[in-house]
């Protein structure tokens, strides 16, 4: 049996492009969602991306021309290699890291960037890292700089086991469009990797870090997309 990590990464890659294409996360929804606040910010931006993957989705919220300097990091070097290509656009402006998201914030320049955004990788950390991931996004942003953050999320007094066997029931009644192998996949990566938190719990840490405005843009199901700011 192939184990190869280009192989895992394809296998699981394309998992994830059939559940972006089928909007069974509600990207279409969350994008034009954030999309629509960006619009508002005309740049140019200095935008960090935390867990950027293969940038399709931060392409498709920013112009290029919104965009003074663009730093991605993933711990995935097979997605930042497609990432190069998605961003193209961008110029030379681009920066891609192959690290971890909270080490590249912790090492990130003071006052120096005007959007971090991180989609769908914060519930993959702990409560500690989360705190973190706001202490320092807030110590990175310019004046009037904003996180946004597109993340699932538990409804409130939701416990995280409830979460799991919820969310995991929606993967089995509604994901037709995966196989049973990959909806097994699927299964397995949120029992074992997806660590959310609730909204309320989100804004305590994002003002535990001095940001005191919180929006909600978009929410669809546990799917949900939130700027802050100090």
């Amino acid at each position: 049996m192939k184990t190869d990590p280009i192989y895992i990464f394809r296998k699981t890659w394309a998992t994830y492009q059939k559940v972006i294409s089928n909007n069974l996360m509600f990207h279409k929804e969350i994008l034009t969602a954030v999309r629509e606040l960006l619009e508002t910010r005309p740049g140019p931006l200095n935008v960090l991306d935390l867990g950027c993957g293969d940038a399709t989705h931060i392409g498709k919220m920013l112009n290029p021309g919104q965009v003074a300097e663009y730093c991605g990091c993933d711990l995935s070097p097979y997605a930042l290699d497609v990432a190069r290509k998605n961003l193209e656009p961008f110029g030379t402006s681009v920066k891609l890291l192959c690290r971890d998201m909270v080490a590249v914030l912790r090492e990130a320049p003071a006052n120096h960037f005007d959007v971090v955004y991180s989609g769908y990788a914060l519930h993959h950390l702990s409560l500690e890292e989360k705190q973190t991931f706001f202490t320092e996004s807030r110590r990175t942003l310019r004046k009037n700089g904003q996180i946004i953050l597109v993340d699932v999320m538990r409804e409130e007094e939701q416990l995280l086991p409830a979460y799991h066997d919820s969310y995991n029931g929606a993967v089995a009644t509604h994901w037709e469009a995966l196989t049973p192998d990959e909806q097994d996949q699927v299964q397995e990566h949120i029992r074992n990797c997806d660590f959310p938190e609730t909204p309320t719990d989100l804004q305590k840490l994002a003002g535990n870090a001095g940001l005191t405005s919180s929006r909600r843009l978009e929410k669809q199901t546990w799917h949900e997309a939130w700027c802050y700011q100090a």
